[in-house]
């Protein structure tokens, strides 16, 4: 076993300089060298080699102490190698601090956050605090040569990993991020990652092998897949650097009351030996311990390791009282809707909107953004005032020039030397939008650091805005925050400052970031640099596929043309056909059902008077002006307005609830008219076949609910309508499909995320002590219903002149309407 001084140096990187090695930290670096047996490293050890002699080894030095000629032509090579990486990587200096930056969200893989070189993260290495907040680890990882990589790689993750599993806390390891004494604490220093597959690949492996058999796959289901975060230079060009992060997440309904032990290598016969000498590897049990993992198996004294173990019932019992204090909860917003006065100045359509021209102010893209920008293009904005100096070779401008062609400017080309109107008719603004590359990127004009671009580029910019201010139009300059801004320095923050003095004002100013923690520094950042809160023009709360499909859905022709689906608050997403046609156990009932279809008004209400099948443009047509609205039943108002928020404040995944009713009387019907009236709060959906395979339709339904949510929580639920069910019992299978479904994709919150209307026939129902969940329709009307369809049969009598209701055998009508004919004609 090993002491407590070299246990200590195993948690610690080597530092860059071989010369400060001690040989306990050699025997460290050797012992993770491939190809280099665990004996050489002991040689090394026993010869009180540390950093600075193993500077003059040769391959002489090492045959003559007993290392054979192969090993000793490895270690070599691999201390060369350190020294040259030392020379090529120049070391971070506590006297530079970098700005302080925000971690990648933690166990999140979408988010389109990126790492500046030298930044410094704003979290120290940490232990457990309240096990939902996440500790963290950081590694240099600059001192390990390519051989060595993959290898330490995994033992880390895997110490760490153990670690917080076995101390129930959320956590992170980060590889690229330095430490003292050598860095910054935090300092962002990134890697090289030749093959990133290779890397998941290999730590599944491990978690396999370094793991106890009884316990793979909790491991495997706790320690997420490694995340690489791009790092950037300072003048927001790409590296060829990134972090990489492991995330750790062991919840109670894996972990359960498990304890973890890992082995100090796999398990298996060592290297050269025969199977009746084959060592067992030594048995490790790590816990967080402050800012490092410790190994209480290490210890001497094992009483701590005991104590552990007989409290890890009441430690689980704690993280499930943490996991459900951290439950989301689903938050209201409206934002859909100020988004849609505000970009249409009003009017609530860009077929008619109040502004005329756009401006647009918008910084480094992201490739996952991209298709969710093509408002952008159908903005057709005057200008875009591009911050990205990387834009035309593989950001938004190529992406929009691909479908709308541009003109490319640098800033100094909007210098105000003549007319107005003379330097847009040179700058030909009228016809196609005018890209300003304010930060270099074309022309051979080198980006500038944040730091040094107000002296560089600051007045070239301000000369641009002088000259769009000027123009006697009414437009809308939008900022669109497409990565996080951090620094007052940052150039969007001038930009800002500048559009606000010009405008006098933030009328004219609309500010578009897709999430809290990004409009949170942007608002604090323009607070202090100009005294004003910005909160009441920035949308913030939807995602940028929600800003798309919001912003698109506002042309009538896009209503026509495409289908979309509600998010909540008025915002909506682009519905791809090749997902609806996907979901093909679900006929999904959009908010824009119907527009732009050509069937014809008078053959559907006439098909539907006389006891044709109900569709969904019924309930279109009854809504256009001049139609009669459609009839609510008794029932309607009840049913929405307070079972239905009901249900959905409960803490179930999957809740249901029952309409009841008399074969003919209308069940059905008032069923789709329900998720007629909801379809803008719920993402409503008629199961097409009750024969259909139910693990499919809940894995449907799954996908129906985070369908472009990207990791966020939903803030729509899913209204499903299941007709005819035979019985209760396929109702109940469905249910917990559904809810299984959900726990596996780890959807949870403090409310219903789906709905299930499950409409069933029944001849009779003892309503006695009827259920809550439970709505049944007889077969008698009242008298408001009665006076409805007595005033919907003269109305359909005179305008389709059908006499469906007469009493004549040959001319009655079928269905729910035959029913309605009888109770009208009193014949039940």
């Amino acid at each position: 076993m090993a002491d407590q001084g070299e246990m200590k140096t195993q948690e610690e990187d080597l530092s860059p300089d071989i010369k400060n090695w001690s040989k306990h930290q050699v025997r460290q670096w050797a012992l993770q060298l491939d190809g280099v047996d665990d004996k050489v490293a002991e040689i090394l050890f026993n010869q009180d080699i540390n950093g600075r002699s193993l500077l003059l080894l040769n391959t002489t030095d090492l045959t003559a102490t007993g290392v054979t000629l192969g090993p000793a032509k490895l270690l070599i090579h691999a201390r060369d190698e350190v020294v040259k990486f030392k020379k090529e990587e120049p070391v971070g200096s506590k006297n530079q601090p970098g700005k302080l930056r925000k971690p990648y969200p933690f166990d999140k893989h979408h988010d389109t956050s990126r790492y500046m070189e030298s930044s410094i993260l704003d979290v120290t290495e940490s232990g457990a605090s309240d096990l939902i907040e996440p500790c963290h680890e950081y590694k240099a990882f600059t001192s390990t040569t390519e051989e060595t990589k993959m290898k330490k790689f995994t033992s880390e993750v895997i110490r760490f990993a153990a670690a917080c599993m076995n101390s129930r806390t959320n956590g992170t390891i980060h590889f690229g991020i330095g430490d003292k004494p050598n860095f910054t604490h935090g300092q962002v220093l990134g890697v090289v990652v030749e093959d990133r597959q290779a890397f998941a690949n290999e730590l599944k492996s491990a978690i396999d092998g370094y793991f106890e058999h009884k316990h793979k796959q909790a491991a495997q289901t706790c320690v997420r897949h490694p995340r690489f975060v791009e790092v950037l230079n300072k003048n927001m060009t790409s590296s060829d650097k990134c972090v990489i992060e492991v995330d750790v997440v062991p919840e109670t309904t894996i972990c359960e009351e498990n304890s973890y032990h890992t082995y100090t290598r796999k398990k298996g016969k060592k290297k050269g030996k025969s199977k009746e000498t084959e060592l067992e590897p030594s048995k490790c049990f790590f816990i967080r311990d402050g800012g490092s993992s410790t190994n209480l198996l290490a210890q001497p004294n094992k009483r701590e390791y005991k104590q552990f173990l007989e409290s890890m019932a009441q430690r689980s019992q704690r993280r499930k009282k943490a996991e459900e204090k951290h439950l989301s909860v689903i938050k209201n917003s409206t934002q859909g809707s100020r988004l849609s006065h505000m970009i249409t100045g009003g009017s609530l359509s860009l077929d008619k909107s109040n502004v005329e021209q756009y401006v647009i102010i918008t910084n480094k893209s992201h490739p996952s953004q991209l298709d969710y920008l093509k408002f952008l293009v159908d903005l057709n904005p005057t200008a875009v005032l591009d911050f990205d100096p990387e834009s035309a070779k593989e950001g938004l401008e190529q992406y929009f020039d691909q479908q709308s062609p541009v003109n490319v400017h640098l800033p100094a080309r909007y210098k105000i030397t003549e007319g107005v109107e003379d330097i847009a008719n040179k700058l030909r603004l009228t016809q196609n939008t005018s890209w300003v590359f304010c930060n270099g990127g074309i022309e051979d004009e080198s980006p500038s650091d944040i730091d040094q671009w107000l002296m560089d580029k600051g007045a070239s910019v301000r000369d641009v805005i002088s000259f769009l201010c000027r123009k006697d139009e009414r437009f809308l300059v939008i900022f669109l925050i497409l990565s996080r801004v951090s620094e007052k320095m940052d150039p969007l923050v001038e930009t800002f400052s500048t559009f606000w003095q010009e405008l006098r004002g933030t009328d004219q100013i609309l500010c578009v970031c897709d999430n809290d923690k990004a409009f949170n520094s942007w608002r604090d950042l323009i607070e202090a640099r100009c005294g004003i809160d910005i909160s009441g023009r920035c949308i913030h709360d939807l995602s940028f596929a929600e800003v798309n499909g919001t912003i698109l859905s506002l042309w009538s022709e896009n209503r026509r043309s495409s289908r979309f689906l509600p998010c909540g608050g008025g915002s909506k997403v682009l519905f791809e056909k090749k997902v609806e046609q996907s979901l093909n156990t679900l006929d999904v009932l959009c908010v824009n059902q119907c527009e732009g279809g050509n069937e014809e008004n008078f053959l559907i209400e006439q098909n539907f008077s006389k006891g044709g099948k109900l569709t969904w443009w019924n309930f279109y047509f009854s809504e256009q002006t001049g139609s009669t609205p459609f009839i609510k039943r008794d029932h309607f108002d009840y049913i929405k307005d307070t079972i239905m928020p009901d249900l959905c404040s409960q803490r179930k995944t999957c809740v249901f609830f029952n309409l009841v009713h008399v074969p003919g009387c209308g069940g059905t019907t008032l069923a789709m008219h329900i998720l007629w009236s909801l379809r803008n709060t719920f993402r409503c959906a008629v199961l097409r076949n009750n024969n259909a395979d139910f693990a499919e339709v809940a894995s449907q339904v799954t996908k129906l609910l985070m369908y472009k949510h990207q990791g966020r929580l939903p803030r729509v639920p899913v209204l499903l309508m299941i007709d005819d069910f035979e019985n209760m019992e396929k109702v109940f299978d469905l249910q917990q499909l559904i809810e299984k479904e959900c726990e596996e994709k780890k959807i949870q919150s403090k409310s219903a995320q789906v709905v299930l209307l499950n409409c069933m026939k029944s001849e009779s129902f003892d309503q006695t002590g009827q259920a809550a969940d439970t709505v049944f329709i007889g077969n008698n009307l009242s008298e408001r219903e009665q006076k409805l369809f007595e005033v919907k049969v003269v109305e359909i009598e005179t305008t389709y002149n059908t006499h469906s209701y007469s009493k004549t055998a040959d001319t009655k009508p079928r269905g729910f309407h035959y029913y309605i004919w009888k109770l009208l004609s009193g014949l039940c």
